[in-house]
């Protein structure tokens, strides 16, 4: 009986969640047509000498605007706005998301928020929306999963606690990659990313976690090749990276792959292709 219990606790979060990403992003959708509309084609933006440009973003707070579901896990739901000129230049991609849940150690809910943050190449339009949509949707419940984590398990997103310990993970090596991606936390949020990716595609599980994936390693192998060309430039021979991309290769493609996927059959067992 408690098993069935937790098991339908569970399934009504997983409701809850989903409603209120669907609220949230029905709400910034229209204030992302007014910035295709009017802002990237404006003087302002293609004469400006910035190559990154804020544009007015939306916040969502509680017991006004915030989704009702989430009251109890946070007072507020950020969506920030960017055109990034030379996104589609230097990555290839014409948008990108990111997001982060904040939280205050020891504190209640209530000083709980979440941030979404989006940018634009200039050339992004609204035949990008659909693509921009699904991301959205995958990127807000990510960060909703955050705020429905219990603090232990939050914290496993960090290196442990001690006067000797780092505060955040070093991405310089493959095992700070490991501790932060691999973490429960993480695997928590980003196997519900990639669910609901997979169900707004309308493609398998592990189509949608190999996007993820390759995503990842795209970001971290730039990186490293960034730093090393620089390195080279200023100090030949000695790399402040010490991963190689066959190790940064095994880790996303293989390990981490299979530990999302180990992690979506017990959480999501309705899943296809997994």
């Amino acid at each position: 009986m408690k098993l069935i219990m937790e098991q339908w606790r569970g399934f009504l979060q997983e409701g809850r969640y989903e409603a209120a990403t669907t609220e949230l992003t029905r709400k910034v959708i229209p204030h992302v047509k007014y910035i295709i509309k009017e802002v990237i084609p404006s003087d302002g933006v293609q004469n400006s000498r910035n190559d990154l440009i804020l544009v007015i973003g939306k916040k969502y707070l509680a017991g006004k605007t915030l989704p009702k579901e989430l009251e109890d896990k946070m007072y507020m739901a950020e969506f920030t706005f960017h055109i990034d000129k030379k996104l589609a230049e230097e990555t290839g991609d014409k948008f990108q998301i990111g997001g982060m849940h904040m939280s205050i150690p020891g504190a209640g809910k209530e000083d709980d928020y979440i941030k979404i943050n989006s940018y634009f190449d200039i050339g992004f339009n609204e035949q990008d929306l659909n693509a921009y949509l699904g991301e959205l949707k995958a990127v807000t419940i990510h960060e909703i999963q955050h705020g429905g984590q219990t603090t232990d398990v939050l914290d496993t997103a960090h290196p442990p606690k001690g006067p000797l310990n780092p505060l955040n993970w070093d991405y310089n090596k493959i095992d700070g990659i490991r501790g932060y991606y691999a973490s429960d936390s993480e695997t928590d949020t980003y196997t519900k990313e990639v669910y609901k990716r997979a169900k707004y595609h309308k493609v398998p599980y592990t189509e949608a976690l190999d996007m993820r994936i390759k995503q990842f390693f795209d970001m971290f192998k730039r990186r490293r090749d960034n730093m090393n060309a620089e390195d080279e430039r200023e100090t030949p021979g000695e790399y402040r990276v010490k991963y190689t991309e066959e190790e940064l290769n095994d880790f996303f493609y293989k390990e981490l792959r299979d530990k999302y996927i180990a992690f979506a059959k017990t959480k999501y067992p309705e899943a296809v292709g997994i």
